[in-house]
């Protein structure tokens, strides 16, 4: 296990719980946030729509401010637009966006429904294959934001590669149907969830669980914490949050999506050649205590023997110091 977790840092996995090595080896299933995972998370501000009788950049500067105090990629993008204002008693609903004050009125902004809840109205209907993002208060829908992203370069490779390890990839996002259908396509995932909150990720992964699944969740932020800490392994994005991080028994110490193949293959090395070990020491003791206990061995004899197959058992381990092979 030691020499495994050190080619796994050196393959860019920092492993940090004792049996996650292990639990990976069995994978079954493997599950997927989106926005920050298979996608880069560097999104970009496509269009900012006004629904209301106020200004695109007062309504930018509000929506800015409120996001100031998230870590999601979408925050990040959006308070990159901001102009000085500061948002009050702001409260984070995970999976569902951001409220609080600013410049004395309450605002929303997060998911259509979480933000036309705050004033009665129907919740718009996302149709776009971008992320979509609304600002709104007491008295409506203020404005809408449409963000782009880019898929991972190796995503698809890394996607054809578990199948071919039988793991059976899954894509659960918050985002809304379209853009999450459009990854999936791209991909062929067949199983995917749209509108995903924090809980109803958590159940679908226990719900393959109930199944008999061994499920790892990879994921990058505050919203993947509690599937990241209820799945039977998780791996955490290098950029995550560091809520994320410590939620999970590996942690990307980079953003190439690729290193979990790597994780997989080496996962199942190392039970593979722990199971070779233990067959070893347990052949050599079946054979080597009766002959000793006739008398047909000498100590000097007994005592080289168990050195040389401790050796075999060292030299065996250290065949995972190579980062190559499946």
């Amino acid at each position: 296990i030691t020499a495994a977790t050190g080619t796994l840092t050196k393959m860019g996995l920092l492993v940090t719980r004792g049996h996650a090595i292990e639990t990976m080896a069995k994978v079954t299933q493997m599950v997927f946030d989106k926005t920050g995972t298979l996608t880069r998370g560097r999104l970009q501000l496509l269009e900012s729509v006004p629904m209301a009788e106020r200004g695109e950049e007062e309504l930018l500067a509000i929506a800015a401010a409120l996001e100031a105090q998230s870590e999601h990629p979408v925050a990040r993008v959006i308070t990159s637009h901001g102009s000085g204002l500061v948002a009050n008693h702001v409260q984070s609903t995970p999976g569902q966006g951001i409220e609080g004050h600013v410049e004395g009125r309450y605002y929303r902004i997060g998911a259509p429904g979480f933000v036309a809840a705050l004033s009665g109205v129907e919740a718009p209907s996302g149709d776009s294959i971008n992320s979509q993002v609304y600002l709104g208060d007491a008295d409506g829908i203020l404005a809408r934001f449409e963000l782009g992203d880019e898929l991972r370069k190796n995503a698809p490779d890394v996607i054809t590669g578990l199948r071919d390890l039988s793991i059976e990839p899954h894509l659960l996002s918050g985002d809304a149907a379209k853009p999450v259908d459009t990854i999936a396509d791209r991909l062929a995932i067949n199983h995917r969830i749209a509108g995903a909150s924090p809980e109803s990720k958590l159940a679908y992964v226990r719900d393959l669980q109930e199944h008999g699944e061994i499920v790892a969740m990879v994921g990058d932020g505050v919203n993947d914490a509690p599937v990241l800490a209820g799945s039977n392994v998780s791996v955490a994005m290098g950029s995550g949050t560091e809520l994320a991080h410590a939620s999970a028994d590996f942690v990307m110490l980079s953003d190439r999506v690729e290193n979990l193949l790597g994780g997989v293959r080496m996962s199942r090395r190392t039970m593979r050649i722990i199971r070779q070990n233990l067959a070893w020491a347990l052949m050599y003791n079946m054979a080597a205590l009766p002959l000793a206990a006739a008398g047909f061995v000498a100590p000097w004899m007994a005592a080289l023997g168990m050195s040389a197959s401790s050796l075999v058992v060292v030299a065996n381990a250290l065949r995972l110091r190579q980062t190559t092979g499946n």
